[in-house]
């Protein structure tokens, strides 16, 4: 009886997860920064709890991250910001991990046989830790991407987990610090802000081919 309680619990909620998860696509994907952050601090003090659950379930939207972390920075300023950003996307990715890790089909999917993947996949599953880590520092490959690469080689859990730990914070700073230097209203903070995204992602992202080169791809 209790075997079956848990497993209906689980279906319910992985109905109503999947329910709020395609009204959210529906409803909200073309949403600005200023839009998002008006909708999102209509919840008032449960407005951070609300905004780390959407940003857990991201990844299967495929709703813009840095959507996400600008609006964390305009609607609760830089620390608080940095906090509730941090944990929804270190949260999506964990999230995302063991989602598709538990996946068969998914992993079977020919999508996924393509030789630039499996490319990925084989460095991923030789060098473990240490290339997810790479990857994440790097926005060489779509955040998400990774997640999903991952999740079909034998990295441990623990390992990626660290790897994304410490591989979200300098894109967690810089996102959130754009948002908070959009409400500053100082042109010499916004100017910072944006240097400083350009400095962490802009970058990386000229000389994409230089960098994919340099971690195999």
């Amino acid at each position: 009886m209790k075997l079956t309680k848990k497993w209906l619990y689980i279906a319910l909620f992985s109905v109503a997860l999947i329910v709020f998860i395609l009204w959210l696509q529906k409803n909200y994907k073309g949403f600005s920064p200023e839009e998002f952050r008006n909708w999102i601090m209509q919840w008032g003090w449960i407005a951070p709890f609300i905004f780390v659950v959407l940003y857990s379930v991201r990844p299967f939207v495929l709703f813009p991250s840095s959507i996400f972390a600008i609006t964390s920075g305009l609607s609760f300023g830089f620390y608080w910001g940095c906090l509730y950003t941090y944990l929804g996307s270190l949260g999506g990715g964990l999230l995302t991990y063991y989602a598709i890790n538990r996946l068969g089909r998914f992993k079977k999917s020919k999508q996924w046989k393509n030789e630039k993947y499996e490319k990925v996949r084989s460095k991923i599953e030789r060098e473990g830790i240490r290339y997810v880590l790479i990857l994440r520092l790097l926005p060489v490959l779509n955040f998400d991407l990774v997640s999903y690469l991952t999740s079909l080689t034998k990295v441990k859990f623990k390992d990626y987990a660290i790897a994304t730990a410490i591989g979200i914070i300098p894109g967690t700073i810089a996102y959130t610090y754009l948002g908070t230097s959009m409400t500053s209203g100082s042109k010499e903070v916004v100017w910072i802000g944006t240097t400083l995204l350009f400095v962490i992602v802009g970058l990386p992202l000229i000389f994409k081919k230089k960098m994919k080169a340099k971690v195999g791809l």
